[in-house]
């Protein structure tokens, strides 16, 4: 009996051992820059040749274990659960440390493989994933992530503008095609139907957008997320946030630029937050917007961090919930597969 259980843990270490040395060598080889796959290329007959910002990829025909540096909520709705994703935004913005805090109870059991723009390579390996999706952040990470398994590269150069073809992509990759296609087709319908309903108030609201950080003021432009779904939407912007850029900052004595007939805004931590500064400020009683009690703060997660088609539609339930009378009639509280917050 003795002899039996010494046999059985000489035998237990060897393998314990060839597992550590292979997620060693693994990582090893990521971090060296080598082109060479460590996991098994699929034939083309075997899987979908997807053309993306970086060339090309041989990616399974139904991925069962993604790893997303960027969003997950789309995927979610989409039905793809992914095993690891990693967090993006800045450090002091609240909750970092999660995923998506509106949907917590979707996501927690996904893992965490660090920030998108140095994720734990370890961890991923570990994760054993059949396909990876970077965008901007990934794009200098991509020749070592594409050793691990087949990775997709988001090219989002184009803009904010074509958040619509990024988030195609995004789902032809994963297989969802068709699913994507469907919730863009529904959020144009509903593109329609608020414009219809706004009528002729659409050509007179001057929506603004900006962010309270901790140290200063962003104000939203049209090559934004947000700036391409009011567009979208037919809203007209401020002058100053009409420009043709993601964001400007701003100091408080140009306050003025945030001025509009509704001001939506979002704060990265409230209790970390210029609001209160900037509430105090003697230009800041003056803007129309405040006058009119017309002040609306909306989520972060939801007008910056997540940019895709669940988000868009989650815009729009705000725009109608804050815009349109009786609008929430208009609201809807599921996209795809995925039950909204």
């Amino acid at each position: 009996m003795g002899e039996q259980r010494m046999n059985l843990r000489v035998g237990v270490k060897p393998a314990l051992l060839f597992a550590i040395a292979w997620v060693a060598a693994v990582v090893f080889s990521a971090c060296s820059g080598s082109t060479r796959p460590t996991y098994e290329p699929i034939p083309p007959s075997e899987g979908r040749v997807m053309h993306h910002g970086l060339g090309e990829t041989v990616v399974p025909k139904t991925p069962q274990r993604v790893i997303l540096l960027g969003s997950v909520v789309d995927a979610l709705a989409l039905g793809i659960k992914p095993v690891g994703a990693g967090l993006s935004g800045i450090p002091q913005r609240a909750n970092q440390g999660e995923l998506v805090t509106m949907l917590r109870d979707r996501t927690d059991d996904i893992t965490i493989v660090g920030h998108t723009r140095s994720p734990n390579l370890e961890k991923i390996v570990q994760l054993a994933p059949d396909l990876i999706l970077v965008s901007k952040d990934g794009k200098s990470l991509y020749p070592r992530l594409s050793q691990i398994a087949p990775t997709v590269f988001i090219d989002i150069a184009r803009g904010a503008a074509a958040w619509q073809d990024y988030a195609l992509e995004s789902a032809t990759a994963m297989g969802k095609q068709a699913e994507a296609q469907a919730m863009l087709q529904l959020y144009q319908q509903r593109l329609n139907q608020f414009k219809q309903a706004m009528g002729n108030r659409l050509e007179t609201t001057v929506v603004s957008v900006a962010r309270f950080r901790p140290d200063h003021v962003r104000i939203y432009q049209q090559n934004s997320f947000s700036g391409a779904v009011l567009a979208e939407a037919g809203l007209l912007r401020p002058q100053r946030q009409q420009r043709n850029r993601p964001y400007e900052t701003i100091n408080l004595e140009s306050l003025s630029t945030v001025d509009g007939d509704v001001l939506f805004f979002m704060q990265d931590n409230p209790e970390k937050s210029i609001l209160s500064k900037v509430q105090t400020h003697p230009l800041w009683s003056q803007l129309d917007v405040v006058q009119q009690d017309q002040i609306y703060e909306i989520s972060l997660e939801t007008w910056f961090l997540n940019a895709g088609i669940v988000s868009a539609h989650m815009i729009l339930n705000d725009l109608f919930r804050i815009l349109v009378p009786n609008g929430d009639q208009y609201v809807i509280d599921q996209v795809g597969e995925l039950l909204l917050p």
